[in-house]
């Protein structure tokens, strides 16, 4: 028979590794996410809250239950962090008053009553539930013209998928669930993070493929439990929540070790393909790439503030430019040129920025989504940006 605490440990030790892996995508060396110390932080805080959670219910430790509890008290503040760096704006002042006073008001509940007391544990869960609403709502709420189709669909694929946290975290409060489910939530929210989907239509490809995990755990469930003698409807229950939080976690690992990305992989095929007879051409035939897509094109009398011919100059020295080069001091820069690339990049909120012809001058600024390492996207922007200067006749 497994019972619920055996599997609970089971569940929350598979989604810290999860977890763990999904951390190690985004701090790993050469990653470049501008997203990565939030990420670091939401992910970080979700694999401590799982692992201590599971290492409390596999010794029965009641010190690791009561660090559990606070730590939780600080994953909805994790949560509206990421929101925020995703939004590129704030949340209300109000909104973040209150998730932060709440927090620190529920973390001393917990430890003035030493976590012992039933209202205590559901005061954590009424906060961590309602306060993950008001994300999600903040989110739906967004000014979806303020963000590119790319930081659109990133943010879609977090809505879906905190939905389901949201939703899987009222069964840890439920004495009569068969086991609580909010470890494989926040393991469904590092597996659509990490798909860094760029798309509407890779944010639904990555929702059905876990659509399509959760039902080859419940195939797979099903003969496991008849085979371990598992009987009764909670029980198959939870052998399903294990097997499907084991299959996150194996893809969690898997996708930790892969360097490059599908759609780098596209993105590179279709540079091979591109028409570089001239600028527009080429740009035409790269125009159903998603990794391009809201791409603009600075020319003319968008560049006639600036001093063009230095800017040029400039960033000729580099092939891919981003707020984090142009912020690091050690980036050779005139403060010009710094300070005016600085002003086109925020004007159209542009997370890089090529070269693509100094006679005339061009620059192509895109937004990029920033919820997986953009290391391999940086690469090939790198290569888009050569064809480019070839297509457009100043092979710079």
């Amino acid at each position: 028979m497994l019972d619920r605490l055996s599997a609970q440990a089971l569940i929350d030790g598979l989604s810290a590794v999860t977890l763990g892996a999904s951390v190690f995508v985004v701090v790993r060396p050469g990653s470049v996410s501008p997203l990565r110390p939030r990420l670091g932080f939401a992910f970080g805080g979700l694999c401590l809250f799982f692992a201590a959670r599971a290492a409390a219910a596999a010794w029965n430790s009641h010190a690791l239950s009561l660090l559990t509890l606070i730590v939780g008290c600080a994953l909805p503040l994790a949560a509206l962090v990421l929101a925020e760096g995703l939004l590129r704006r704030h949340a209300p002042t109000p909104f973040k008053a209150l998730v932060t006073l709440a927090a620190v008001a529920v973390a001393v509940a917990l430890l003035a009553t030493d976590g012992r007391t039933p209202a205590s544990s559901w005061g954590l869960g009424g906060y961590v539930v309602l306060s993950l609403v008001g994300v999600t709502v903040l989110l739906l709420a967004r000014d979806r013209s303020s963000l590119s189709r790319q930081e659109n669909a990133s943010v879609e694929a977090l809505i879906a998928s905190g939905a389901v946290l949201t939703l899987l975290s009222v069964t840890d409060f439920l004495p009569r669930a068969p086991v609580g489910l909010s470890g494989i939530g926040g393991a469904m929210v590092a597996y659509a993070l990490s798909a860094n989907p760029s798309s509407g239509r890779e944010t639904r490809l990555a929702l059905t493929n876990l659509l399509m995990i959760c039902a080859l755990a419940a195939i797979v469930a099903l003969p496991f439990a008849g085979a371990l003698g598992i009987a009764g409807v909670a029980a198959k229950a939870r052998l399903g929540a294990v097997v499907l939080a084991a299959l996150l976690a194996v893809g969690a690992i898997l996708d930790a070790r892969r360097r490059t990305s599908r759609l780098a992989r596209g993105f590179a095929l279709a540079l091979a393909d591109a028409d570089t007879s001239s600028l527009d051409a080429f740009l035409g035939s790269l125009a159903d790439q998603p990794l391009l897509a809201g791409l603009r094109l600075a020319e003319g009398s968008l560049l006639a503030d600036y001093d063009q011919a230095g800017l040029a100059a400039t960033m000729a020295a580099r092939a891919v430019w981003t707020p984090a080069a142009l912020s690091d001091p050690l980036t050779p820069i005139a403060a010009r040129a710094r300070d005016e690339l600085s002003d086109l990049m925020a004007r159209a909120e542009a997370t890089h920025a090529l070269l693509i012809s100094r006679a005339p001058p061009r620059i192509a600024l895109l937004t990029l989504p920033g919820a997986g390492p953009t290391d391999e996207a940086a690469a090939n922007l790198a290569i888009f940006r050569k064809l480019a200067a070839i297509a457009a006749l100043d092979p710079t």
